[in-house]
């Protein structure tokens, strides 16, 4: 059981088992969606869920915190940081953009 997580900015689709990693889904499958520092503590990932933030892992401590920092209230509810979420929940679709 997959979820398919569409990259709106690419054009891209990948179908993913729970657990994986937006990070990971994005390496695999070629998009441009930079990432600085890879652990939350820069904000470079910061993404929009378009569609299916309900297949995706809640927002810990470090990702409202780095949120609050890099949008200074400019960012949507939906924004996440791609180094951040992971697929917690099969059979859905989770579209972002960058």
């Amino acid at each position: 059981m997959t979820t398919r997580v569409e990259i709106i900015n690419d054009f891209l689709a990948i179908n993913v088992k729970p657990g994986a990693t937006i990070q990971d889904v994005v390496e695999a499958s070629g998009s441009a969606l930079p990432f600085g520092c890879r652990d939350g503590q820069c904000g470079t990932c910061v993404v929009e869920i378009v569609q299916g933030m309900e297949f995706l892992s809640p927002k810990n401590e470090k990702e409202f915190k780095v949120l609050k920092e890099v949008c200074a209230g400019t960012c949507s509810e939906n924004a996440r940081l791609a180094c951040q979420m992971k697929i917690d929940k099969p059979n859905g679709v989770v579209r972002i953009k960058y």
